[in-house]
């Protein structure tokens, strides 16, 4: 039998512990988690785990913040929308355009992107300007942003563009003849041909290797919700420690990237630099100053 100081000790321990537990449980509970829509484009993004080096630098700079990531993979048009209108926080990962802004909080700059016209290797195609385009179809890609080469020769009539849900489509357009050009991240284009395609399928398209469009992906948090500025500026905290500490660099894709020729033009990519206005407020994305190997190319 306990002595009545035995047995007061025991459920003065007892207590105690329950009472560490469920601060512990509680705590857990309690931690705060961003819900993302993504989607699937190789080597940025994946739906298979890590989710694309790109998803994996978002969830680790989150992390370092104490904030969990719930992904949710749909296509892009639709994790857009969901996205803008508030039905999920944020979207990952796009580059800059002026109509994004007015919907979206950007963050800084995850990595760059360098788009070039891929096309037939049985075709003889070089170009250095806009107007070097005339006559030629270019398939595009529904929700993405191209970049001022291909929205100046669309404003001019030079070139006839044919608009479809998904990249795999327009390789496949291309295949058929029934595009001549179509531009994509090099990297994505090279991914894509070699998970998605036969040997013999890939070995039929190639690549200019003049850039096209240079951009660099950000996280989208949408302005629709309250909490996603200081969300956002937890995330850009989070991801200048992976800079920092050499992360970001280690998670990059080791071949490099075409240059862009146009310098000028992938630095006003890189910070975002557009005025706009939305609901009577400025919308300017924040400049963010990176210096790293990646943002060299």
């Amino acid at each position: 039998m306990f002595r009545p100081d035995l047995r007061s000790h025991v459920s003065q321990n007892l207590c105690g512990t329950v009472a560490l537990l469920i601060l512990l449980w509680s705590a857990a509970g309690s931690a705060e988690t961003v819900r993302l829509t993504n989607g699937n484009w190789l080597p940025y993004l994946s739906e298979q785990p890590p989710h694309g080096f790109v998803s994996d630098i978002i969830r680790r700079a989150f992390a370092l913040e104490g904030i969990d990531v719930e992904w949710g993979f749909f296509p892009w048009s639709r994790s857009y929308r969901l996205a803008r209108d508030g039905h999920w926080d944020g979207t990952a990962a796009w580059s800059c355009s002026p109509d994004r802004a007015a919907s979206f909080y950007y963050s800084a700059p995850i990595t760059p992107i360098r788009y070039v016209f891929f096309h037939r290797a049985d075709r003889t195609f070089d170009w250095q300007h806009a107007d070097d385009l005339r006559g030629l179809r270019v398939g595009l890609t529904q929700d993405y942003a191209y970049g001022d080469v291909i929205q100046q020769a669309r404003d001019q009539g030079w070139i006839e563009t044919d608009t479809t849900t998904s990249d795999a489509l327009n390789f496949r357009k291309l295949l058929a003849g029934r595009i001549d050009l179509f531009p994509i991240d090099v990297r994505v284009g090279l991914q894509m041909l070699k998970n998605e395609f036969t040997p013999e399928e890939a070995r039929q398209i190639t690549y200019h290797p003049r850039v096209v469009h240079a951009a660099y992906l950000h996280l989208l948090l949408t302005r629709s919700l309250p909490g996603n500025r200081g969300r956002m500026a937890a995330f850009n905290d989070g991801l200048r420690q992976l800079r920092a500490n050499g992360i970001v660099s280690q998670l990059q894709p080791v071949q490099p990237l075409p240059r862009p020729l146009n310098q000028k033009t992938a630095e006003i990519a890189r910070h975002c630099r557009f005025n706009i206005q939305t609901a009577g407020q400025p919308a300017t994305p924040e400049r963010h100053d990176i210096v790293d190997s990646e943002f060299q190319n």
